[in-house]
């Protein structure tokens, strides 16, 4: 049985998507189609459950293999009614709660999208009732995806303007609350560059926060939104930026982050042509430069200690101009997270760049008038 819930219009959203919440059984689980990729891999998207013809989200799969602890490989030997019917049979407590979500697609409404399952016991905070708490604390560029409702805001002692070289900042902090109960609530801090409105998540360990929550996720939330404020944290990203504007990008941190953009790219998640090019005019023809025709033949070592044409703060604003203005919500969370993991670490070239010069506002054109774009 479930219970179907309508969210308010929310900023920056232009599908707005609703979502039951049910109980059911892992016998009430049955699988329609069964995928083999060629390289054996097993691809369960078609399921049924509580009756109704769904699709399986990765969100899904990973909850489902986290709470009956099954390993993911499982169907390369087993077929699914098999790994079903033993779970069934082995697991006395086997019930769990479901949430779709289910969105208003064209002509007609596109089928109901199944997210993450959990432990019936475990408390979830709907949809409606994020989306209030979100607008009552002053919540900005609010927007939802795959189970996951993001929001910024501003720390408890109000937006602070911080300049970093020739540019301005103001820090912010992100809320990353999940509405279908499968991990806890996460705060972010970031900042955002006022010359491009290019916003930069850390996306890393050392600037999450994780909310604990109780039975009572509402009053935690909101708790954490009330009070919530690190200036170390803003203190160690400055130190960051700063010491990037003063480092030269290495070939091994160009390449890394070529390898996150051209990975975009194939999974369709850039909404824009021809960021590869422009990387490469940015970061310069690694190639050329010194005589390879495939840089991959370097080793690790060496690749870290040849410089680039660009300096890390090139990087890290060619990967957050890219994340905010052209990249589609899965795009631009995998950049945001290689932006955290690079300033969390310490640069390769770290200080060998002198001087700070002007850097660019924007890497692509008509970057201002780029809209994020929401897939759900």
């Amino acid at each position: 049985m479930s219970s179907v819930i309508t969210p308010p219009q929310m900023q920056s959203s232009k599908v707005r998507p609703r979502f039951s919440y049910g109980l059911a059984t892992v016998s009430d689980l049955k699988v329609r189609q069964v995928e083999r990729t060629e390289k054996g891999r097993v691809m369960l998207r078609n399921l049924e459950i509580d009756g109704r013809l769904v699709t399986a989200s990765r969100r899904f799969w990973r909850s489902f293999f986290t709470r009956f602890g099954i390993a993911e490989n499982v169907f390369r030997y087993f077929s699914p009614e098999e790994v079903f019917s033993r779970i069934s049979q082995q697991n006395s407590d086997d019930a769990f709660r479901f949430c779709i979500a289910e969105h208003a697609g064209g002509e007609r409404e596109t089928e109901g999208h199944l997210l993450a399952v959990t432990n019936v016991k475990r408390p979830v905070i709907r949809y409606h009732e994020i989306a209030e708490l979100v607008e009552r604390y002053g919540g900005q560029d609010v927007r939802y995806h795959e189970g996951l409702v993001i929001s910024t805001h501003e720390p408890r002692g109000g937006s602070r303007s911080l300049q970093i070289g020739g540019d301005q900042f103001h820090d912010r902090f992100c809320l990353e609350t999940p509405v279908d109960g499968y991990g806890h609530p996460r705060l972010f801090l970031s900042m955002l560059r006022l010359v491009c409105q290019n916003g930069m998540i850390g996306y890393a360990k050392a600037f999450r926060s994780d909310i604990p929550v109780g039975k009572q996720m509402n009053y935690c939330i909101a708790r954490a939104l009330e009070s919530f404020d690190n200036g170390d944290g803003y203190a160690a990203i400055r130190q960051r930026f700063e010491s990037s504007q003063n480092s030269w990008a290495s070939v091994h941190e160009c390449l890394q982050l070529g390898a996150v953009l051209d990975k975009a790219k194939r999974e369709q998640q850039l909404t824009c042509d021809g960021l590869m090019g422009r990387f490469r005019n940015l970061a310069g023809d690694l190639s050329e430069l010194y005589g390879l025709a495939n840089l991959e033949a370097l080793s690790d070592k060496r690749r870290r200690i040849l410089p680039s044409k660009a300096r890390v703060y090139d990087l890290i604003n060619f990967a957050s101009e890219v994340a905010t203005h052209h990249a589609l919500p899965e795009g631009a969370k995998r950049l945001q997270a290689h932006i955290g993991s690079l300033i969390s670490d310490e640069y390769d070239l770290e200080g060998t760049a002198q001087g700070a010069p002007d850097f660019d506002a924007f890497f692509i054109e008509d970057a201002s008038a780029g809209v994020r774009q929401s897939l759900n």
